[in-house]
């Protein structure tokens, strides 16, 4: 479907008071606005998810993977239009694989990292197939890996590709477990593993159904590899560990002030014997906090945070609360802010202003946050 460039200004300013951290005397204001991307002739079958985007390391363009036509479209956010299109095979000695992705990234020479269950293609800008990485087979990787676990295809790179920062634990793929970073340098072909106890608690607010299916219901956590320190961030958990690679250190921040707590209550069961108990357990466990991943804005060297939580009304529908949190660049917490417009998920900064993508139709678009921070 086509549809051409369109900008629709809610033209709104609003003014919240918030926590104030610390005592830190911070003005915060924000304006809102919606931008939809010129597809030209292009179906970008976004209701295959909007998970499958990258940005690009210099942050101008965002790389949209379309999962059905196995193509990835390269996305100018200057203009929100579609600057070119990479067709990929799905097999042969350049296939891209037909299974689904965990996570994509790009470099900035344009080549592609595409994770999926059986490993990880490197790709260049004009579809053809440089490398295949499983670090099952790769010898320098797998015998850094701690008995009686496994590393994740799914992780992040430095903007060269050179270096690759993941998980390892008993499972692969997606975000939902781990006990510890493995670092990897493609170059040198070293690997290290570090165990990150903040990674492993998640473990201590999965809901197992015990039963022949043996079903789990689990949260998931956050990994970004930015310059030289590793972020992991989980859901249940209102903290960050922060991998220093310069100085080989681990440390944690922790936060808890009256708009959300420490962590999770967990006042759900951990273990259950039903399905009918399963569901209520998860039900539970769906009004508690679940805090979101930490998301840079260079210009202003903040990191911002949207969490939320759920609330059951009188009239017995559910009300959603969003919290703002503000951080530094050290991962201080400077500000927070209830009642905050929703921009949970896959969201990332561009000039300033902090981008969610919707569907509408199939079509592409992105509600926009301009957050203005001012000290009074």
């Amino acid at each position: 479907m086509r549809r051409l460039l369109a900008l629709i200004f809610l033209s709104l300013i609003f003014s919240c008071e918030g926590k104030k951290v610390e005592e830190s005397q911070i003005e915060f204001s924000y304006t809102t606005d919606t931008v939809w991307v010129d597809s030209k002739v292009l179906l970008l079958t976004v209701d295959a998810g909007l998970r499958t985007m990258t940005l690009a390391p210099d942050g101008r363009y965002l790389f949209f993977y379309n999962a059905i036509e196995k193509r990835l479209d390269k996305i100018d956010l200057d203009t929100y239009k579609i600057e070119r299109s990479i067709q990929f095979a799905p097999d042969g000695p350049n296939g891209i694989g037909s299974l689904s992705l965990f996570d994509l990234h790009v470099t900035n020479q344009e080549d592609f990292y595409f994770s999926s269950f059986d490993g990880i293609r490197k790709m260049d800008s004009t579809g053809n197939r440089l490398k295949i990485y499983n670090w099952d087979m790769e010898d320098f990787v797998s015998k850094n890996i701690p008995a009686n676990t496994i590393a994740s295809f799914s992780g992040d790179y430095d903007s060269e590709g050179n270096f690759f920062a993941g998980v390892y634990g008993v499972s692969r793929g997606g975000r939902s477990s781990g006990e510890g970073l493995v670092l990897i340098d493609l170059l040198q072909q070293t690997s290290k593993t570090l165990e990150v106890p903040l990674l492993k608690s998640l473990e201590d607010f999965k809901i197992v159904l015990e039963a022949e299916t043996n079903m789990t219901n689990g949260d998931e956590f956050h990994l970004q590899l930015m310059d030289d320190r590793v972020l992991i961030s989980i859901s249940p958990v209102n903290a960050i560990a922060i991998y220093d690679l310069k100085t080989d250190s681990l440390y944690q921040k922790s936060y808890a002030t009256n708009l959300l707590p420490a962590a999770k209550p967990g006042n759900f069961p951990r273990k259950v014997n039903s399905m009918d108990a399963l569901k209520e357990a998860v039900k539970t466990k769906f009004y508690e906090p679940t805090f979101g991943k930490f998301t840079y804005d260079p210009i202003s060297k903040t990191f911002f945070r949207f969490s939320y939580y759920q609330k059951e009304t009188s009239a017995g529908t559910n009300e959603q609360t969003v919290v703002l949190s503000v951080f530094d660049q050290e991962l201080n917490l400077i500000y927070e802010l209830d009642k905050a417009p929703n921009f949970t998920g896959n969201v990332f900064f561009r000039e300033g202003y902090i981008h969610k993508g919707i569907n509408q139709n199939d079509e592409l678009g992105f509600v926009r946050l301009k957050p203005n921070l001012n000290d009074e």
